[in-house]
């Protein structure tokens, strides 16, 4: 931690614990969010007491919550992995009480061996050496964590339902499942040579730094979702804003094609999903009943507008209708992106005739 300017630390710290604490609030419906949000917060008070351990004269209680903090944050990082690598999540408060138990023991037994090397009852190197072998110990979940998220991210990486970003997630958790099993191996080796657990030179310091502030982000990543969608700068929202005027409009014509309203707090994916289910219905009872609307029926002109919109665009087959709802779907965002413009061209054609039919008529 030494190795690491004091700046950039407390930076990504309290970054680190802003997270966690908004994680807390907002992301906590599965049994992973929770145990996540857990880990993360333990870990991120684990850095904290880092920092002021190091920094700083404290006294020795902060240096064994520091330890037993250390020890949940071992036991936490592996119950994730163990969720994230398929796990049943209905077992995982009974595996992590398991996991708790030992890092509690861990705890207390820190404590004992301090207060005794205190006492003069244990050799003054005891508790030295009972440190260095417990942050020995905490690598070998770390190791067991990270070859579980290289699995897990494998596995969801190969599979051909992953987006490209979320590809991209997992392969930033496979990194840093690989930087624990290196890091782990690292301190075992040379703490077999006598080397401290807590001092693994610069270069790992700052990687271990490193790999915090990505997990931090990654684990951000649902929040800026969510901030996204408050402020409707997601996808699923900017959607929805390019079918509004084709929906108000054929909804305008068809008004009993828009279902009844039972929740006006919906998300922007399923306000998306029923705007594009409203507009298929009314563009089939526009076209179900072309040949009967009079000549100045709003449905006869909002289906001539319809049809300018769709000329040079593929139309949705029956197969391509039954593949899925997004193919239809981004046939619809293309004709709503259309749809402006060729409302603005009927129109301009329209008015003079009527200008010119009403001006006849008088």
């Amino acid at each position: 931690m030494t190795a690491v300017p004091l700046a950039p630390t407390v930076a990504v710290t309290c970054l680190a614990v802003l997270v966690a604490v908004l994680r807390w609030i907002f992301v906590r419906d599965s049994a992973t969010d929770r145990l996540i949000n857990r880990a993360l917060g333990c870990a991120a008070i684990g850095m904290l007491l880092a920092v002021v351990t190091v920094r700083f004269a404290v006294p020795a209680i902060v240096t064994h919550l520091g330890a037993m903090v250390g020890f949940l944050t071992a036991g936490s990082v592996y119950g994730v992995a163990r969720l994230l690598a398929g796990a049943d999540p209905r077992d995982a408060p009974r595996r992590q009480r398991r996991y708790d138990v030992v890092a509690v023991a861990a705890g207390g037994i820190t404590v004992l061996i301090d207060v005794a090397t205190v006492l003069s009852m244990l050799p003054a190197g005891t508790s030295a050496r009972w440190y260095a072998f417990s942050a020995a110990a905490t690598c070998l979940p770390l190791a067991a964590a990270g070859f579980l998220l290289i699995r897990a991210g494998i596995g969801e990486i190969r599979s051909a339902g992953t987006s490209i970003t979320q590809r991209l997630t997992y392969l930033a958790l496979s990194g840093v499942g690989a930087f624990w099993i290196c890091y782990a191996v690292l301190v075992l080796g040379r703490s077999l040579v006598g080397v401290s657990p807590t001092d693994q030179g610069e270069g790992w310091s700052l990687s271990g730094f490193a790999f915090f502030a990505v997990i931090t982000a990654l684990l951000a990543i649902p929040l800026v979702r969510m901030l996204l969608v408050r402020l409707g700068c997601d996808r699923d929202s900017r959607d929805c804003r390019t079918l509004l005027p084709l929906w108000t409009d054929l909804t305008a014509a068809v008004p009993h094609v828009v279902l009844v309203d039972d929740d006006h707090r919906r998300g922007p994916a399923l306000r998306r999903y029923r705007m594009a289910i409203e507009i298929r219905d009314a563009l089939l009872q526009l076209r179900r009943h072309a040949s009967g609307y009079p000549p100045d029926d709003i449905r006869g002109h909002t289906l001539r507008i319809v049809r300018e919109a769709e000329a040079g665009l593929v139309a949705v087959s029956g197969a391509d209708a039954t593949a899925g709802h997004d193919v239809e779907l981004r046939h619809l965002l293309a004709l709503a992106a259309r749809w402006p413009k060729a409302k603005r061209a009927y129109l301009a054609d329209r008015l003079p005739r009527l200008s010119a039919g009403r001006g006849s008529r008088g």
